[in-house]
């Protein structure tokens, strides 16, 4: 197993670890879903892309609803967790075969003043493809270029049917898989789904408790700091040199506000620096960019950035403008919206790791994550990072 993949595995593994270690007093409240899912590829590209029929989507989950209003349930309105495992079919078995993935999934309920019951999903995990691309055997399959992949879920879900051991759900979502830059050509999955599930509860399902969270308001001071280290492969754009990984290193500093315990909020400088960019640069000195190769591979960042904390565990969103960026603007050029927002936004998402319980406000707390970064929905590196929170 290639040493990124077994990384991926082990931060894949605290993840379940952390989660799963505060759920034993919530075991009682097991459920088991059976899902269908029928949807299509959404092309992420026009010219030539691969014919496909309907996509078909089998999945099976089991997990708990938590009902403890001394945790961090509380603030998420005592959501459902657990793992699915999930079958797909693309619709093109000659070039996009099948798809197997393991997720772990966190279910909210939202809209909670509408008279019917709705849920958002979320689920990260890894996926594996038996079709990936081959400049032989299989050219036309540029989606997916290795076979072990990211997998990200989002659906919105409506209860249409709910007894005290079983409820029926109807759904739209999303699914994206990715392997974030590390082997290219890497275009990404992308597959809009329409679900219909049956969820069947060990024991009659409780009410969710109601608390009242007032008296826990707070809206406590933070800096953090966080040191990344990215996997990069230089695409057919920037340069001959592929297939190839290099680092990208990370340094960043951030305020904000942590927010009733479960919500940090914040804004910061990120600096970046693109070893490939720089490789190449040193190798063609003038022939593309004028001035020192170390500026010129380097990134300047403003980010906004919003962290959902679970535990131990926070979900890490954070959009970031480029101030500087010139080797990628330079192999990138503003040819319109699309491209011109890309020069200018990058995105960052992922999973944090805390030493100690985020829901105490810990005065010192260190984290390790783990991030896909992405120009505007297309994939730029994976990183890793080892950080530190301090709490005023």
């Amino acid at each position: 197993m290639p040493r990124k993949i077994r990384i991926i595995s082990l931060f894949l593994f605290g993840f379940v670890s952390s989660i799963y270690s505060q759920e034993k007093e919530d075991q009682k409240n097991l459920f088991f879903e059976a899902e269908y899912a029928a949807g299509k590829i959404i092309p992420n590209f026009f010219d030539n892309f691969p014919k496909n029929s309907m996509q078909n989507t089998v999945s099976f989950s089991v997990g708990n609803y938590r009902t403890d209003t001394t945790k961090w349930e509380r603030y998420y309105n005592f959501p459902e967790v657990g793992f699915s495992l999930n079958f797909s079919h693309f619709g093109n078995n000659q070039i996009f075969g099948q798809q197997v993935s393991l997720a772990r999934f966190i279910d909210f309920s939202v809209f909670n003043k509408s008279k019917h019951n709705y849920h958002l999903k979320l689920g990260l995990g890894m996926s594996y493809f038996n079709k990936t691309y081959h400049p032989i055997n299989n050219p036309e399959n540029i989606i997916v270029s290795a076979p072990f992949t990211w997998d990200f879920r989002i659906a919105l879900n409506r209860e249409i049917l709910s007894r005290d051991k079983f409820s029926l759900k109807l759904g739209v979502g999303l699914a994206h898989q990715s392997n974030s830059h590390v082997n290219l050509p890497n275009k990404g999955m992308n597959s809009f789904l329409i679900g219909i599930s049956g969820q069947f509860y060990e024991n009659a399902k409780k009410e969710r408790p109601v608390v009242n969270n007032d008296y826990n308001r707070s809206k406590k001071s933070f800096v953090k700091f966080r040191y990344g280290l990215g996997y990069h492969e230089q695409s057919e754009n920037e340069g001959p040199v592929q297939g190839i990984n290099q680092p990208v290193h990370s340094a960043s500093l951030g305020y904000g506000y942590t927010i009733n315990h479960h919500s940090k909020v914040s804004v910061g400088f990120t600096y970046r620096f693109y070893q490939h960019y720089y490789n190449d640069l040193s190798a063609n000195r003038g022939e593309k960019l004028n001035g020192d190769p170390t500026l010129q591979a380097s990134n300047f960042i403003l980010f906004v950035n919003n962290e959902f904390l679970m535990g131990h565990v926070g979900l890490d969103l954070e959009l970031e403008f480029n101030l500087y960026k010139p080797y990628f603007n330079y192999h990138h050029p503003s040819k319109g919206v699309i491209s011109t927002l890309r020069q200018i936004l990058s995105t960052r998402k992922g999973l944090n790791f805390y030493a100690k319980n985020t829901n105490t406000l810990p005065k010192s707390n260190l984290f390790l994550g783990i991030y896909v970064n992405t120009n505007m929905g297309i994939a730029d590196f994976l990183e890793f990072s080892i950080g530190y929170n301090h709490n005023f």
